[in-house]
């Protein structure tokens, strides 16, 4: 099952979301599009909305959209419950499945995300534990491949293994028992620990994400 990414305009969002910051949630529940390029979500998956504000082109996470429906020409959903959060600094760390990852000359970032994108593992993580930081902004950090994954190798855990060596192998999310999971990692310093996220946590996901890096840091 595909996430993706896909941006909410300047105009729409002043109009649906009047005086929203970061650290707001804003309660969408539907996305007005027809573009086939979100056919993907057909079969299931999230949609990680985005939107461009002034005056220096803040890149920020307005909403993920789960339990899609398409109807007619919008996709309709359970109200997000995800807090607003200024994700600029994740830019140079985005990839999408395509490895392009966010490229756009000055004034132009809104015009680059126009087309709906399919996000990596990895991209998907950075999102969901960007409003982890005070301030509803993401932190910037090195990028993971350069960070020493200490998560220990589980071979008989009945979720995949996220260790060094089962990390590249492994899913964005899993299922377990009628449970919905989505891989996450949080970083300290030049660490990482990986975790599987129980996708009824996601409004919980900035105090998990806490919990989880404080027993990083009592390991270091």
């Amino acid at each position: 099952m595909p996430d993706m990414l896909a941006i909410i305009s300047k105009a729409i969002f002043e109009k649906e979301a009047a005086g929203k910051k970061p650290g707001d949630v804003l309660p969408l529940d539907r996305y007005r599009s027809g573009s086939r390029h979100l056919d993907p979500l057909k079969s299931g998956g999230r949609l990680f909305l985005v939107t461009v504000r002034p005056p220096k082109e803040a890149l920020w996470l307005v909403a993920v959209l789960e339990n899609l429906k398409f109807k007619g020409d919008e996709w309709a959903a359970s109200p997000n419950r995800v807090p607003i959060t200024d994700i600029t600094a994740l830019i140079p760390r985005l990839r999408f499945e395509s490895g392009k990852g966010i490229s756009a000359a000055k004034g132009a970032l809104g015009m680059s995300l126009q087309t709906p994108r399919a996000l990596t593992a990895a991209d998907v993580g950075l999102l969901l534990q960007a409003n982890a930081t005070p301030g509803g902004a993401a932190a910037e950090l090195p990028p993971q491949e350069d960070l020493v994954n200490l998560t220990g190798h589980d071979p008989k855990s009945t979720l995949p293994c996220l260790c060094k060596r089962c990390l590249p192998q492994a899913p964005e999310r899993a299922q377990i028992r009628g449970m919905a999971f989505t891989r996450s990692s949080v970083e300290n310093a030049d660490h990482v620990l990986y975790y599987w996220l129980p996708d009824e946590l996601l409004p919980q996901a900035s105090a998990v994400s806490k919990s989880v890096r404080g027993a990083l840091s009592a390991r270091l």
